[in-house]
């Protein structure tokens, strides 16, 4: 009798969104096209939607990988996100100094990438351009390098 009344009551408490039920975490796919060259690092980064900086800023990266680069394409897979929507981004580090490199106007002189492919010509896409959704299903989000 005391667990149908306890069972009985938790089912009106969930019904009534008194219970939190924790999310599971999710695994996130992140496929990178075009690497040049297989001179060094390929870093990615995952990017939540609220920060107090415009995208791609490192304040709103809570994931992030590197390995060394390889010519053609490289996967990476980042696990336990929470689900939800997050924006990707990627470069490469050829000279292997741990930053992107850029030129004189601030241009990137090193190969760069957003999820989605979005034009990037006259500076980073917005969040939105380059977000993909982690959850159940199982995400890839795609890139080509740009140099």
């Amino acid at each position: 009798m005391i667990q149908r009344l306890l069972t009985g009551l938790l089912t009106v408490a969930a019904l009534a969104g008194v219970v939190a039920v924790p999310l599971p975490a999710a695994d996130l796919a992140v496929e990178v096209r075009g690497i040049r060259s297989g001179d060094g690092r390929l870093y990615v980064a995952v990017h939540a939607p609220e920060t107090k900086d415009k995208f791609p800023a490192t304040s709103g990266t809570i994931a992030a990988v590197q390995q060394s680069a390889n010519v053609g394409a490289l996967r990476f897979i980042l696990r336990d996100l929470p689900p939800g929507r997050y924006a990707v981004n990627a470069f490469h580090d050829e000279n292997d100094n741990g930053e992107l490199d850029t030129n004189l106007v601030g241009i990137p002189s090193e190969g760069y990438g957003f999820a989605n492919d979005p034009d990037s010509s006259f500076g980073p896409p917005d969040f939105e351009a380059a977000a993909v959704n982690v959850g159940d299903a199982a995400e890839v989000a795609v890139m080509t390098l740009r140099y």
